[in-house]
């Protein structure tokens, strides 16, 4: 029997909150029985740049409850410096920042996108820029107890882009220590086999993005909502060895209202 929409399977992403403060993020998701969460650390919530209070953050946890599944890395919204180089060392700053917000916060995971498609798409021929970034959080994470979890994104406008499904990150960033997040809503805008991918990652697959879209556009619908299977996706990686958690990664829409529709609809979904 499936259990695909057990509660106790899932841990949530604080983005779905975006226009609530982290700490009534989290009051709101504990009040719908959510007791596991990824913190999303791009812009809002856990960002490095906002210079949040990790003992605050640490208080407000443990007053709901509440443990830190992963930490979802900043990667975008950034005041760009004209120099590549001083932009690339101020992104994987802010990386490491997060790595340490995570150690502190006794979560092994932090989720990290290798490129954006928007602020910073790297074609192939700088391949080594990203390698070199990504392999210096790595070690960084190792030396604190923390993996990096490289995710799939959806294409962008570049035909000379590094294409960055699972299957390929994982030649590209061979020997570097890193494990995976693998986003199901972002596998059809790849043009990716989402079984090849999960396949591909293997073992290093530790946590994973659950929506789902139309197959055109990032949607980020509730699970049942979309071209995707979601039921079929849950029980091959479980037949296959994936014991972790998956996230939900829901948007929640443009204000709080729709923000708690969202939340209100996923309890009704998620029982457990």
């Amino acid at each position: 029997m499936s259990f695909v929409y057990d509660k106790r399977e899932y841990a949530a992403s604080t983005w779905t909150l975006e226009h609530m403060p982290l700490q009534q993020a989290l009051a709101a998701l504990n009040a719908h029985g959510v007791d596991n969460v990824e913190i999303w650390a791009d812009t809002v919530h856990l960002d490095p740049r906002t210079k949040p209070d990790i003992g605050q953050v640490k208080q407000w946890l443990k007053g709901y409850g509440m443990r830190v599944h992963s930490i979802h890395a900043p990667f975008r919204n950034y005041d760009r410096p004209a120099d590549d180089a001083e932009f690339c060392r101020m992104r994987t700053d802010n990386i490491k920042k997060t790595v340490d917000f995570a150690q502190a916060l006794d979560c092994g995971i932090v989720v990290v996108h290798a490129l954006d498609r928007n602020e910073y798409d790297y074609p192939t021929s700088q391949l080594s820029i990203v390698q070199d970034y990504i392999g210096e959080i790595a070690e960084h994470g190792r030396q604190r107890g923390v993996q990096i979890a490289i995710e799939d994104i959806p294409l962008g406008s570049n035909p000379d882009e590094i294409y960055t499904s699972l299957a390929n990150q994982k030649k590209l960033f061979a020997g570097l220590g890193v494990k995976f997040c693998l986003d199901i809503g972002h596998v059809p805008l790849l043009g990716a086999d989402m079984f090849e991918e999960i396949d591909a990652a293997g073992s290093d697959l530790i946590t994973l993005h659950i929506h789902n879209n139309s197959g055109k556009t990032d949607d980020h619908n509730l699970p049942n909502d979309g071209v995707l299977d979601w039921p079929r996706i849950h029980d091959y990686l479980r037949e296959h060895g994936y014991k972790g958690e998956f996230v939900l990664e829901l948007y929640g829409g443009p204000t709080v209202e729709s923000e708690m529709d969202v939340l209100d609809r996923t309890d009704a979904l998620c029982r457990g």
